[in-house]
């Protein structure tokens, strides 16, 4: 599967990583409810970003680690990993500042081997941020996540659902399985689609072996992974808490980053039971992220599929809820085998339980490299639901344009239809901050929720919500040449 890194009008600069910014850490200004300050953000947090390297023709970069934050608006220690297509891996450790306003948007800037990364960042508690980056060299996104001092002294043991994502100069790969961590060893299984090629031919999952170091003090360590195709992974981890790590592949020629969350002992068919929102993205034959999906369903516990909907956007062409229909098996380890039935024709999936409310899942597909989320919906959807000031993030590109674009901030939602929408965009290395938005919106009773924001949107109704409740949901801005994905979460002080 042959990789376009870049867009036509992003080639004329040089890159240096970390090579200094101009954004600054001045004191941002609260403009919305809320009473976060310096101090929410402290302790040591896990970070990631995943971007492209606009002074290196696109190209991919993921950069994760672990920082320190005093209280007081200072970075103290921590550890960068960075990984690009063309450069290589590099590790550093990190210093730098940060500040918040009351509605909890602010900077965050990390100095990496003596150079600047500037990020703008909005709180959606003293436990987690969302991040993009603001540098003229680069267009990224990701989060920060507070961990639990006391499970990061040693590896967690047990077992574990993951998720990664890979992508190399000839092909992409997306990885969804589940491993059991004893010691320092590793033991697992995982479907694979490596390109057009499902790896394991669909009827059993590879299976996996390998070792991890114990982690130093700010819960990272190392290991390494080999699965039955003889592919070998080398990576870091970081420790969340006891229940979630992060990873982020260390070899030069590949980046790849992910996530495992303990998982259940057994399951069954009524494992997957309810209503579920889920989201994706998904590399093609002509760009990376190239395919972004948001939708729900409904699952009957005995291997039915019903009132599927979904919205997408694929290489810049856009389409608006469709629906389907499928059916699923599922194997006592939470291996789910689906086929569903779309408008496009029939597509199988692999569901990777994580407990009976969330998942994981790979598509296999022929034309696109997709893997994704699925989290179950809970409590009933209506405007009212949506009320107060949620953080969100968003990344993807506007091909009408040739722009990246990130974007994260806060939207305060009336819960009788209108919103203010308040933002920091980056669009290709112009970070700017447009001021409140104001807009509507109009939430179904699946948890579907459409929305029009002035001076932002392009359609009427073209932002698209699909709600896990009345506290968060997957968004998805769906527009013919704009392709924009991502997340939003009620703050919480």
């Amino acid at each position: 599967m042959k990789k376009l890194f870049w867009f036509p009008l992003l080639g004329s600069l040089v890159f240096c990583a970390a090579c200094g910014s101009n954004n600054g850490g001045s004191t941002p200004v609260g403009v919305g409810a809320g009473a976060f300050s310096n101090a929410s953000l402290k302790g040591q947090y896990v970070y990631r970003v995943a971007g492209v390297d606009l002074n290196n023709n696109g190209a991919p970069y993921r950069e994760s680690g672990v920082f320190v934050a005093d209280g007081n608006g200072n970075i103290t220690g921590g550890t960068d990993d960075f990984n690009e297509l063309s450069v290589g891996f590099s590790s550093n450790s990190v210093s730098g500042t940060y500040n918040v306003a009351s509605d909890g948007t602010g900077t965050l800037t990390l100095t990496v081997a003596g150079s600047a990364i500037d990020l703008a960042m909005t709180l959606v508690s003293t436990n987690q941020a969302y991040l993009i980056e603001t540098d003229t060299f680069a267009n990224g996104s990701g989060s920060a996540v507070l961990q639990n001092a006391s499970a990061i002294s040693a590896i967690p043991g047990g077992n574990f659902t993951f998720r990664m994502h890979t992508v190399n100069t000839t092909e992409s790969s997306s990885l969804v399985g589940a491993i059991a961590l004893s010691g320092t060893s590793i033991t697992g299984s995982e479907d694979v689609l490596r390109g057009t090629s499902f790896d394991n031919g669909t009827s059993s999952p590879l299976t996996l072996t390998g070792t991890v170091s114990s982690p130093d003090t700010t819960g990272r360590g190392t290991g390494t992974i080999t699965d039955s195709s003889a592919v070998t992974t080398n990576f870091i981890y970081y420790i969340v808490d006891s229940n979630n790590v992060r990873f982020l592949e260390s070899d030069s020629g590949t980046i790849a980053e992910g996530r495992a969350e303990r998982r259940g002992s057994s399951f069954s068919a009524g494992s997957l039971s309810g209503n579920f929102a889920f989201g994706s993205r998904a590399d093609d034959s002509t760009n990376l992220d190239a395919v972004a999906t948001v939708g729900r369903f409904s699952s009957n516990g005995a291997g039915s599929i019903s009132s599927g909907e979904y919205d997408f956007v694929q290489d810049g062409n856009s389409s608006v809820a469709q629906t389907f229909t499928g059916s699923y098996t599922m194997a006592t380890n939470g291996r789910a085998a689906v086929t569903l039935t779309t408008p496009a024709g029939t597509v199988q999936q692999f569901f990777w339980m994580v407990n009976s409310t969330r998942a994981y899942f790979v598509t296999n597909s022929a034309t696109k490299v997709e893997d994704g989320t699925l989290d179950q919906q809970t409590g009933s959807f209506s405007n009212s639901v949506l009320k107060g000031q949620y953080a969100f993030v968003m990344d993807g590109f506007n091909l009408s344009a040739s722009e990246f674009v990130d974007r994260v901030g806060w939207i305060s939602w009336s819960g009788s239809g209108s919103l203010n929408w308040n933002e920091t965009v980056n669009d290709s290395g112009a970070a700017q901050q447009p001021g409140i938005l104001a807009g509507t919106y109009a939430v179904s009773g699946n948890g579907r929720a459409t929305a029009s924001v002035n001076n932002l949107s392009i359609a009427s109704n073209d932002i698209v919500f699909y709600l896990t409740s009345g506290s968060s949901g997957y968004i998805l801005q769906n527009d013919p040449g704009v392709e924009l994905i991502g997340a939003m979460s009620l703050q919480q002080q």
